[in-house]
């Protein structure tokens, strides 16, 4: 099932928002207007989006290197191809799947849900396993090496409050609670050794290979519920984690005691030599955060605007750096959710796309997918609303 991201004629060209007299420009006027807006190029996805979505709505969606998993209000996970037309189903919650994670081999996905399970299915075999949680079940992350390792981790959590880390023992699977007491898990997201997570509180960082909490990033003050506004998080690369949480962005880095050894392999020092973690850069918007994504060593914000019914007149955005590109959404921000592709040749290339490549993004709607690829892009504004 080999799969690469890439426009096609399946999809629907998106208009332009520009007004007419834009579309004129002087390649001489564009060189010299440093503020002029990039145009985007993007296009509604095609293949079977349309009728999967016609009596179903979106809840989540995740991409990988091959393939993109499509989640649904009705409990239903579509395996599509990157025209958007699917070639599996996996159909076994009774609500809304919140949450969906591949393995880096791209040969197992995890999805939980509101019913309170968790499920994990091979995509290519017959295999599959379902545990209980009794409660909504709103993350979850498969161990990157699920498929290489007997061990068969997987971290999940949701309303309870508890983050589970599950491992397959001689007897059986068997979860260990790495966290509880603190709210809801929000997010989860694995990377390498290490585990990010938020609730209520904050953003715990754990090393699962030394079992060990490194860090507690505390939630911006002032900010919303998170019921309200989602905190978001997304390994940049190995060692940077991105949080958005409503209106703030920071980005820690994390030293791991990872040491590369030969041949691309990693050893570990001794554990004196413990984790550090520094917040290397943090700053606020004015709009609203629903998504986050790396884009080279910058970031895409899915941003959420005020609109007249929430007490704002003027549909505007204001980020703190030109390095930071924004998609703009009118809706209700809990609607959207963002995916990017992962890097070329692996899902942990340094943070950057092989030369030649250029990023794609994947921004769900209840009834919509919407793919857009930047050019020459510094600010970004793509209006779902219209």
């Amino acid at each position: 099932m080999q799969m690469s991201p890439f426009l096609s004629e399946n999809g629907v060209e998106g208009d332009d928002e520009r007004e007419e007299e834009d579309e004129d420009v002087d390649d001489d006027e564009e060189e010299e207007g440093d503020e002029e807006e990039p145009r985007p190029k993007y296009q509604r996805m095609g293949g079977s989006i349309p009728s999967l979505l016609s009596g179903d709505s979106a809840s989540c969606i995740v991409v990988s290197e091959r393939m993109i998993a499509l989640g649904t209000h009705d409990g239903t996970v579509h395996i599509l191809d990157f025209l958007g037309n699917q070639v599996k189903e996996f159909a076994a919650h009774s609500a809304a799947v919140n949450d969906l994670s591949f393995d880096i081999e791209d040969e197992y996905i995890g999805r939980c849900s509101d019913d309170g399970s968790v499920i994990l299915h091979s995509l290519f075999t017959d295999e599959k396993l379902k545990f209980e949680y009794h409660r909504p079940m709103k993350a979850i992350a498969l161990d990157p090496d699920y498929a290489r390792k007997s061990s068969r981790r997987f971290v999940t959590g949701g309303l309870a409050g508890h983050l589970y880390l599950n491992t397959k023992k001689w007897l059986g699977y068997k979860d260990q609670v790495l966290h509880s007491g603190e709210g809801p898990i929000h997010a989860v997201k694995w990377r390498m050794s290490l585990i990010a997570w938020a609730n209520d509180m904050g953003v715990k960082v754990y090393d699962a290979a030394n079992d060990q909490r490194i860090t507690f990033i505390e939630r911006p003050r002032g900010s919303a519920h998170p019921e309200i506004l989602l905190p978001y998080l997304v390994w940049q690369d190995d060692a940077l984690l991105v949080i958005g949480w409503r209106t703030y962005v920071k980005i820690a880095s994390i030293r791991s005691n990872l040491n590369k050894g030969a041949n691309g392999t990693y050893k570990h020092v001794s554990m004196s030599n413990m984790n550090q973690v520094y917040i290397v850069a943090s700053f606020q918007t004015s709009c609203y955060i629903s998504g986050i994504a790396p884009f080279g060593d910058s970031l895409v914000v899915l941003a959420y605007i005020l609109g007249e019914e929430d007490g704002e007149k003027e549909f505007s955005c204001t980020i703190p750096s030109r390095h930071v590109c924004v998609l703009y959404s009118s809706e209700k921000a809990m609607d959207y959710s963002l995916a990017h592709a992962p890097f070329s040749g692996s899902s942990y290339a340094g943070g950057q796309w092989a030369a030649g490549d250029e990023p794609i993004y994947y921004i769900v709607s209840p009834k919509d997918v919407v793919i857009t690829k930047p050019r020459l892009l510094l600010i970004l504004y793509i209006f779902l609303s219209s």
